[in-house]
Protein backbone atom coordinates (compact mmCIF):
# COMPACT_ATOMS: atom_id res chain seq x y z
CA UNK A 1 0.00 0.00 0.00
CA UNK A 2 1.29 3.15 -0.56
CA UNK A 3 1.33 6.25 1.64
CA UNK A 4 3.12 9.47 2.56
CA UNK A 5 4.64 8.84 5.11
CA UNK A 6 5.10 6.16 7.21
CA UNK A 7 5.55 5.88 10.48
CA UNK A 8 7.80 2.82 12.74
CA UNK A 9 6.11 3.30 16.27
CA UNK A 10 8.99 2.60 18.30
CA UNK A 11 9.24 5.95 20.00
CA UNK A 12 6.07 6.53 22.35
CA UNK A 13 5.53 9.89 24.66
CA UNK A 14 3.03 8.94 27.71
CA UNK A 15 1.93 11.89 29.36
CA UNK A 16 1.04 11.52 33.19
CA UNK A 17 -1.11 13.98 35.76
CA UNK A 18 -0.13 12.18 38.57
CA UNK A 19 -3.57 10.98 39.17
CA UNK A 20 -5.38 7.70 39.44
CA UNK A 21 -5.73 7.57 35.28
CA UNK A 22 -1.73 6.86 35.34
CA UNK A 23 -2.12 3.70 37.00
CA UNK A 24 -5.08 2.74 33.61
CA UNK A 25 -2.39 4.65 31.41
CA UNK A 26 0.31 1.85 32.41
CA UNK A 27 -1.99 -0.73 32.44
CA UNK A 28 -3.24 -0.25 29.03
CA UNK A 29 0.80 -0.19 27.60
CA UNK A 30 1.11 -4.11 28.66
CA UNK A 31 -1.72 -4.85 25.78
CA UNK A 32 -0.35 -1.83 23.36
CA UNK A 33 3.53 -3.43 23.39
CA UNK A 34 1.75 -6.73 22.37
CA UNK A 35 0.52 -5.48 19.06
CA UNK A 36 2.98 -2.12 18.64
CA UNK A 37 6.79 -2.60 17.86
CA UNK A 38 8.09 0.14 20.94
CA UNK A 39 11.70 0.11 21.50
CA UNK A 40 11.06 3.29 23.66
CA UNK A 41 8.63 4.87 26.04
CA UNK A 42 8.68 8.31 27.67
CA UNK A 43 7.12 9.43 30.71
CA UNK A 44 6.74 13.08 30.79
CA UNK A 45 4.65 15.28 33.46
CA UNK A 46 4.50 18.65 33.01
CA UNK A 47 4.09 20.99 36.36
CA UNK A 48 2.67 24.32 36.78
CA UNK A 49 5.41 24.93 39.09
CA UNK A 50 8.14 22.68 40.34
CA UNK A 51 9.96 25.34 43.61
CA UNK A 52 8.08 24.91 46.93
CA UNK A 53 7.58 28.31 48.67
CA UNK A 54 10.32 29.66 50.60
CA UNK A 55 8.36 29.19 53.94
CA UNK A 56 7.58 25.25 53.76
CA UNK A 57 11.09 24.58 52.73
CA UNK A 58 11.86 26.55 56.16
CA UNK A 59 9.58 24.88 58.05
CA UNK A 60 9.95 21.42 56.67
CA UNK A 61 13.34 20.90 55.46
CA UNK A 62 13.26 17.47 54.81
CA UNK A 63 11.67 18.51 51.68
CA UNK A 64 14.91 20.20 50.00
CA UNK A 65 15.10 17.32 47.68
CA UNK A 66 14.24 18.62 44.12
CA UNK A 67 10.19 18.26 44.09
CA UNK A 68 10.85 17.18 40.31
CA UNK A 69 12.98 14.20 41.48
CA UNK A 70 10.06 13.62 44.16
CA UNK A 71 7.95 13.05 41.22
CA UNK A 72 10.00 11.41 38.90
CA UNK A 73 10.79 9.12 41.75
CA UNK A 74 7.14 8.24 41.95
CA UNK A 75 6.53 7.75 38.64
CA UNK A 76 9.37 5.50 38.67
CA UNK A 77 8.09 3.16 41.37
CA UNK A 78 4.87 3.32 39.44
CA UNK A 79 6.45 2.06 36.25
CA UNK A 80 8.93 0.15 37.39
CA UNK A 81 6.83 -3.33 37.61
CA UNK A 82 5.60 -3.01 34.35
CA UNK A 83 9.63 -2.75 32.75
CA UNK A 84 10.48 -5.59 35.07
CA UNK A 85 10.61 -8.16 32.19
CA UNK A 86 10.69 -5.74 28.89
CA UNK A 87 13.19 -4.95 26.62
CA UNK A 88 11.71 -1.59 25.78
CA UNK A 89 14.17 1.42 27.12
CA UNK A 90 12.06 3.83 29.31
CA UNK A 91 12.75 7.71 30.35
CA UNK A 92 11.17 9.98 32.46
CA UNK A 93 11.20 13.24 32.06
CA UNK A 94 9.60 15.77 34.77
CA UNK A 95 9.59 19.72 33.54
CA UNK A 96 7.89 22.99 34.53
CA UNK A 97 6.30 24.81 31.84
CA UNK A 98 2.72 24.88 29.65
CA UNK A 99 2.26 20.95 29.03
CA UNK A 100 1.06 21.48 25.63
CA UNK A 101 4.12 23.62 24.32
CA UNK A 102 6.52 20.83 26.47
CA UNK A 103 4.73 18.13 24.75
CA UNK A 104 4.78 20.15 20.88
CA UNK A 105 8.82 20.93 21.73
CA UNK A 106 9.54 17.01 22.87
CA UNK A 107 7.78 15.32 20.73
CA UNK A 108 10.10 16.96 17.97
CA UNK A 109 13.64 16.43 19.98
CA UNK A 110 12.55 13.08 21.09
CA UNK A 111 11.80 12.09 17.25
CA UNK A 112 8.45 10.79 18.72
CA UNK A 113 6.49 8.03 16.59
CA UNK A 114 3.39 8.15 18.85
CA UNK A 115 1.97 10.09 21.86
CA UNK A 116 -0.04 8.56 24.50
CA UNK A 117 -2.51 10.47 26.67
CA UNK A 118 -5.44 9.66 29.36
CA UNK A 119 -9.30 10.64 28.61
CA UNK A 120 -11.26 10.88 31.42
CA UNK A 121 -14.71 10.12 32.19
CA UNK A 122 -15.73 9.89 35.75
CA UNK A 123 -12.01 10.33 37.47
CA UNK A 124 -11.19 13.01 39.53
CA UNK A 125 -9.08 16.09 37.23
CA UNK A 126 -9.59 17.87 33.89
CA UNK A 127 -7.37 15.16 31.93
CA UNK A 128 -3.27 16.57 30.94
CA UNK A 129 -3.91 18.08 27.88
CA UNK A 130 -7.18 20.15 26.14
CA UNK A 131 -8.11 18.99 22.19
CA UNK A 132 -5.34 21.62 21.18
CA UNK A 133 -2.49 19.17 21.23
CA UNK A 134 -4.80 16.91 18.38
CA UNK A 135 -5.03 19.70 16.17
CA UNK A 136 -1.13 20.88 16.60
CA UNK A 137 1.09 17.85 17.52
CA UNK A 138 2.94 17.14 14.50
CA UNK A 139 3.16 13.13 15.17
CA UNK A 140 -0.14 10.32 16.03
CA UNK A 141 -2.11 10.43 19.36
CA UNK A 142 -3.72 7.67 21.22
CA UNK A 143 -6.20 8.64 23.68
CA UNK A 144 -6.74 5.65 26.46
CA UNK A 145 -9.41 5.47 27.96
CA UNK A 146 -10.38 4.93 31.75
CA UNK A 147 -12.17 1.44 30.89
CA UNK A 148 -10.65 -0.82 28.10
CA UNK A 149 -10.29 -4.27 26.99
CA UNK A 150 -7.69 -6.21 28.34
CA UNK A 151 -6.70 -7.38 24.76
CA UNK A 152 -6.34 -5.69 21.70
CA UNK A 153 -8.05 -7.80 18.80
CA UNK A 154 -10.72 -6.32 16.84
CA UNK A 155 -10.10 -2.26 15.22
CA UNK A 156 -12.40 -0.08 13.11
CA UNK A 157 -11.17 2.53 10.86
CA UNK A 158 -13.67 5.06 9.65
CA UNK A 159 -12.69 4.76 5.62
CA UNK A 160 -13.38 8.36 3.38
CA UNK A 161 -11.37 7.36 0.49
CA UNK A 162 -8.67 10.37 2.05
CA UNK A 163 -4.82 10.01 1.95
CA UNK A 164 -5.66 9.93 5.98
CA UNK A 165 -7.34 6.72 5.26
CA UNK A 166 -3.91 5.33 3.49
CA UNK A 167 -2.18 6.32 6.83
CA UNK A 168 -4.56 4.39 9.04
CA UNK A 169 -4.31 1.05 7.22
CA UNK A 170 -0.55 1.28 7.68
CA UNK A 171 -0.43 1.52 11.16
CA UNK A 172 -3.30 -1.09 10.66
CA UNK A 173 -0.85 -3.38 9.22
CA UNK A 174 1.42 -2.96 11.84
CA UNK A 175 -1.03 -3.96 14.28
CA UNK A 176 -2.17 -7.02 12.52
CA UNK A 177 1.84 -7.89 11.78
CA UNK A 178 3.12 -7.43 14.96
CA UNK A 179 0.20 -8.67 17.31
CA UNK A 180 -2.52 -10.70 14.87
CA UNK A 181 -5.19 -7.31 15.26
CA UNK A 182 -8.02 -7.83 13.32
CA UNK A 183 -9.36 -4.96 11.06
CA UNK A 184 -12.43 -3.93 10.18
CA UNK A 185 -14.04 -1.13 7.75
CA UNK A 186 -16.62 1.23 8.07
CA UNK A 187 -18.06 3.65 5.34
CA UNK A 188 -20.64 6.17 6.03
CA UNK A 189 -22.98 6.91 2.47
CA UNK A 190 -25.79 8.76 2.08
CA UNK A 191 -28.92 8.95 -0.35
CA UNK A 192 -29.31 12.48 -2.15
CA UNK A 193 -31.65 14.72 -1.37
CA UNK A 194 -33.24 14.60 -4.89
CA UNK A 195 -33.35 11.17 -4.77
CA UNK A 196 -37.34 11.03 -5.54
CA UNK A 197 -37.16 13.38 -8.85
CA UNK A 198 -35.53 9.94 -10.46
CA UNK A 199 -38.38 8.16 -9.83
CA UNK A 200 -37.08 5.41 -7.23
CA UNK A 201 -37.91 5.24 -3.79
CA UNK A 202 -35.70 6.12 -0.89
CA UNK A 203 -35.27 2.23 -0.17
CA UNK A 204 -34.03 1.36 -3.91
CA UNK A 205 -31.75 4.42 -4.35
CA UNK A 206 -30.00 3.81 -0.92
CA UNK A 207 -29.37 0.37 -2.60
CA UNK A 208 -27.66 2.25 -5.71
CA UNK A 209 -25.57 4.53 -3.62
CA UNK A 210 -24.59 1.63 -1.32
CA UNK A 211 -23.57 -0.17 -4.56
CA UNK A 212 -21.53 2.91 -5.81
CA UNK A 213 -19.64 2.90 -2.26
CA UNK A 214 -18.76 -0.77 -2.82
CA UNK A 215 -17.16 0.03 -6.20
CA UNK A 216 -15.64 3.48 -4.62
CA UNK A 217 -13.95 0.97 -2.08
CA UNK A 218 -12.70 -1.26 -4.45
CA UNK A 219 -10.89 1.05 -6.50
CA UNK A 220 -9.62 3.04 -4.00
CA UNK A 221 -8.07 -0.18 -2.60
CA UNK A 222 -6.45 -0.93 -5.62
CA UNK A 223 -5.33 2.85 -5.83
CA UNK A 224 -2.83 2.26 -3.18
CA UNK A 225 -1.79 -1.44 -3.64
CA UNK A 226 -4.05 -2.91 -0.69
CA UNK A 227 -4.22 -6.47 -1.49
CA UNK A 228 -5.59 -8.11 1.39
CA UNK A 229 -9.62 -7.85 2.10
CA UNK A 230 -10.98 -6.59 5.00
CA UNK A 231 -14.63 -7.24 6.27
CA UNK A 232 -16.36 -3.17 5.77
CA UNK A 233 -19.46 -2.07 7.24
CA UNK A 234 -21.70 0.60 4.85
CA UNK A 235 -24.11 2.89 7.16
CA UNK A 236 -26.00 5.13 5.69
CA UNK A 237 -26.10 8.25 7.56
CA UNK A 238 -28.39 10.17 6.65
CA UNK A 239 -28.71 13.43 8.76
CA UNK A 240 -27.82 11.54 11.84
CA UNK A 241 -24.44 13.01 13.21
CA UNK A 242 -21.59 10.57 11.40
CA UNK A 243 -19.10 10.94 14.54
CA UNK A 244 -22.28 8.99 16.77
CA UNK A 245 -22.97 6.67 13.83
CA UNK A 246 -19.20 5.62 14.03
CA UNK A 247 -19.26 5.30 17.72
CA UNK A 248 -22.34 2.83 17.91
CA UNK A 249 -20.56 0.48 15.26
CA UNK A 250 -17.80 0.28 17.09
CA UNK A 251 -19.46 -0.31 20.20
CA UNK A 252 -22.29 -2.66 18.95
CA UNK A 253 -18.96 -4.83 17.38
CA UNK A 254 -16.89 -4.85 19.82
CA UNK A 255 -14.12 -3.30 18.81
CA UNK A 256 -10.83 -2.19 21.19
CA UNK A 257 -9.97 0.54 19.57
CA UNK A 258 -10.62 2.86 16.57
CA UNK A 259 -8.46 4.69 14.04
CA UNK A 260 -9.19 7.59 12.57
CA UNK A 261 -7.08 9.80 10.46
CA UNK A 262 -6.83 13.57 11.37
CA UNK A 263 -6.83 16.29 8.81
CA UNK A 264 -3.93 18.40 8.06
CA UNK A 265 -3.48 22.28 7.25
CA UNK A 266 -5.18 23.44 4.53
CA UNK A 267 -4.48 25.52 1.28
CA UNK A 268 -5.03 28.78 3.90
CA UNK A 269 -2.25 27.03 6.16
CA UNK A 270 -4.95 26.98 9.02
CA UNK A 271 -4.61 23.81 10.87
CA UNK A 272 -7.93 22.00 11.94
CA UNK A 273 -8.58 18.24 12.36
CA UNK A 274 -11.41 16.27 11.02
CA UNK A 275 -15.24 17.52 12.65
CA UNK A 276 -16.23 14.02 12.71
CA UNK A 277 -12.64 13.12 14.61
CA UNK A 278 -13.10 15.78 16.94
CA UNK A 279 -16.48 14.80 17.66
CA UNK A 280 -15.51 11.21 18.10
CA UNK A 281 -13.21 12.25 20.65
CA UNK A 282 -15.93 14.14 22.66
CA UNK A 283 -18.60 11.42 22.48
CA UNK A 284 -17.08 7.91 22.86
CA UNK A 285 -15.21 7.67 26.60
CA UNK A 286 -14.89 4.33 26.42
CA UNK A 287 -12.86 2.92 22.91
CA UNK A 288 -9.25 3.81 22.97
CA UNK A 289 -8.93 6.04 20.33
CA UNK A 290 -5.94 6.18 17.89
CA UNK A 291 -5.82 9.69 16.00
CA UNK A 292 -3.35 9.05 12.80
CA UNK A 293 -1.10 11.72 11.36
CA UNK A 294 1.43 11.79 8.49
CA UNK A 295 4.48 12.44 10.70
CA UNK A 296 5.49 15.80 10.81
CA UNK A 297 2.49 17.23 8.36
CA UNK A 298 2.25 19.97 11.40
CA UNK A 299 5.40 20.70 11.94
CA UNK A 300 5.21 24.25 9.87
CA UNK A 301 2.79 25.63 12.79
CA UNK A 302 5.22 23.80 15.43
CA UNK A 303 8.02 26.26 13.99
CA UNK A 304 5.92 28.90 14.19
CA UNK A 305 4.29 28.33 17.23
CA UNK A 306 8.03 27.86 19.56
CA UNK A 307 9.09 31.07 17.88
CA UNK A 308 6.00 33.06 19.24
Amino acid sequence: MKAESKSNYEVAMVGLDLTEMDDRIIAYLSVLVKALPLKRIIFVHVADKLELPAEIVDKYPDLLAPLDENIADGISQKVSAFFEDSDIQHDIIVQEGSPLETFLRLSKIKNVDLVILGRKKNLKGSGLLSGHIVRKSPTSILFVTETFNPTLKKVLIPVDFSQHSILCLDVAGKLKQHGGVDIHFSHLYNVPLGYYKTGKSHDEFAKIMKGHAMNDMKQFLNQHDVKEEYPCEYILSEDRPKAHMINKYAHDSGMDMILIGSRGRTTSSALMIGSIVEKVLLIDPDIPILVVKNHGENMGFFEAFMNI
